[in-house]
């Protein structure tokens, strides 16, 4: 298993604040080389630490103005292939399998309450879902990056 030093951590959580911040930029930093932080960063890419970097999107500026999530289990004999269709519904933003007395966990947002509605009876429901229980989320406190 592959150790993160404090170096390493400072270099990640660079890293989770902006993605695109180049490894000179973070050598500045950090107050290191720009070939060491390039070897720091290629070895937690090669150690599978860091998994990729991606886009963090305004969901509202895309129309996306309900965010939800939907508590569920599944139906008796729905199988696991059944909650990878699920994660392929655009509007499913993530699917958690929990502990406690619903056992998955669907973030989704739409365009309003009726396109949730409309999601959720004609998508996400016939996938084997049953026991649901929907939140609205009024408000998030998830720290973007470079905030």
């Amino acid at each position: 298993m592959p150790i993160v030093d404090a170096m390493n951590r400072r270099i990640l959580k660079l890293l989770v604040d902006n993605g695109r911040m180049t490894h000179i930029e973070i050598a500045a930093k950090l107050k290191r080389s720009p070939s060491t932080v390039r070897d720091r960063i290629k070895r937690m890419e090669d150690d599978g630490i860091i998994l990729g970097y991606f886009a963090v999107v305004n969901s509202e500026r895309m129309g996306m103005h309900v965010d939800a999530v939907l508590m569920a289990n599944l139906h008796q004999g729905v199988s696991a292939e059944m909650l990878r269709k699920l994660r392929e519904v655009d509007e499913v933003k993530e699917v958690l399998q929990i502990t406690g007395p619903r056992r998955i966990m669907i973030r989704l947002q739409a365009r309003d309450t009726s396109s949730l509605e409309q999601v959720i009876s004609s998508k996400v429901l016939p996938l084997g879902l049953e026991d649901t229980e929907l939140r609205l989320v009024m408000s998030s406190a998830n720290r973007l990056p470079g905030n």
